[in-house]
């Protein structure tokens, strides 16, 4: 079984090939040139290695690019392109997302601890000047003998959070009195990255501060992947911080997930589900789904898209949460999942109408 997709790549090589009895590298002229600005190789840059435990590393030495799979880890977007470039079929594919999923349930979490793969790293950004966090208010609001001694601007933060019914309890949350960029009327978001902070966002909880978001941070970066379970099943991939956090999620931070973002969520090993906000905006006079962008993407890495049946009533997850709850919310995101191809498209064209 741990094999059966190392196996399944052999086959997909080209006839013309190398095989060094030293290293146990394969050379062939490599697919995935092309594809990355460069011309189509023809001296034999493609290297494949296989792993005595069924895992398969490709290197080009043209275009340097570069993928794996590792037994007890799911397919990455990256793998599933050179798949593809090597001349699997859609369904061949899928079958073999299948079989690592397959793999995935047998290998003890202890083992996946060891496998080594590519390091993402961010510069370390400070939060705003004297920035308290609610739980230093938390502790400064105890040990007051009458309300009115109680900042209003932190009573504003506080009320924005519960009423967004976010669990300030696990997430942690900053209010600074610094003027610059209306920060003294926004709640602030610390992103931490390996026990780092690394930036930060800040939303405003007043209508008329624009824009709505403050941010400082690096755009590879991936929210709330911190508080991912390893144990978990599933990974919710959604737009922005407030609907991560209503569903312990992670956010992109946008309606678009580049490459380097891609990769840090297939690294959680889970199965990714795709939220995307549900709202139209009005762009040159015409309604745009700005959320169409997040599910074309999905598709392409090979992820699962969810169509709750609140996506009418509600423009995001956040919203959805507050109105409906957090279990119900959870439970129609699980039976949205739509994993085809063609099923995605249907759904689209049935939010367009």
């Amino acid at each position: 079984m741990f094999n059966s997709i190392q196996d399944a790549v052999k086959l997909l090589l080209p006839a013309k090939r190398k095989t060094n009895s030293t290293s146990g590298w394969i050379s062939f002229n490599a697919p995935c040139c092309h594809h990355n600005g460069e011309s189509a190789d023809t001296r034999g840059r493609g290297g494949l290695v296989s792993n005595p435990d069924g895992g398969v590393s490709y290197h080009c030495f043209n275009c340097n690019f570069k993928a794996n799979y590792t037994p007890g880890r799911h397919l990455n977007y990256k793998f599933r392109k050179l798949l593809s470039w090597l001349g699997a079929s859609e369904n061949e594919v899928k079958r073999l997302v299948i079989d690592a999923i397959r793999v995935k349930d047998v290998i003890a979490p202890e083992q996946l601890e060891k496998v080594q793969r590519e390091e993402v790293t961010f510069k370390t950004r400070p939060l705003p000047d004297d920035a308290v966090s609610f739980k230093q208010w938390e502790t400064f609001v105890r040990l007051q003998e009458h309300d009115d001694q109680i900042h209003p601007q932190f009573m504003k933060a506080f009320t924005y959070v519960y009423d967004r019914k976010i669990d300030f309890h696990k997430y942690d949350f900053y209010t600074t009195e610094h003027q610059s960029y209306n920060l003294h009327k926004r709640l602030i978001i610390p992103f931490i990255w390996k026990g780092d902070v690394i930036g930060y966002t800040a939303r405003t909880w007043e209508d008329n501060v624009k824009p709505k978001y403050h941010n400082n941070h690096e755009s590879n970066f991936v929210f709330n992947t911190n508080n991912q379970l390893p144990e978990s099943k599933f990974v919710l991939v959604m737009e922005g911080p407030f609907d991560a956090m209503s569903v312990d999620g992670v956010a992109v931070l946008s309606n678009e997930c580049n490459e380097v973002q891609a990769d840090i969520i297939d690294s959680l090993a889970c199965e990714v589900i795709v939220v995307p906000d549900f709202d139209f905006k009005e762009v040159k006079g015409k309604l745009v789904w700005a959320g169409e962008r997040l599910v074309d993407q999905a598709v392409e890495y090979g992820w699962s898209v969810s169509f709750p049946i609140w996506n009418e009533t509600c423009k995001d997850v956040a919203e959805a949460v507050a109105k409906y709850g957090k279990l119900f919310v959870l439970k129609s995101i699980i039976e949205g999942k739509q994993s085809s191809r063609l099923k995605i498209e249907l759904m689209k064209k049935r939010i367009h109408s």
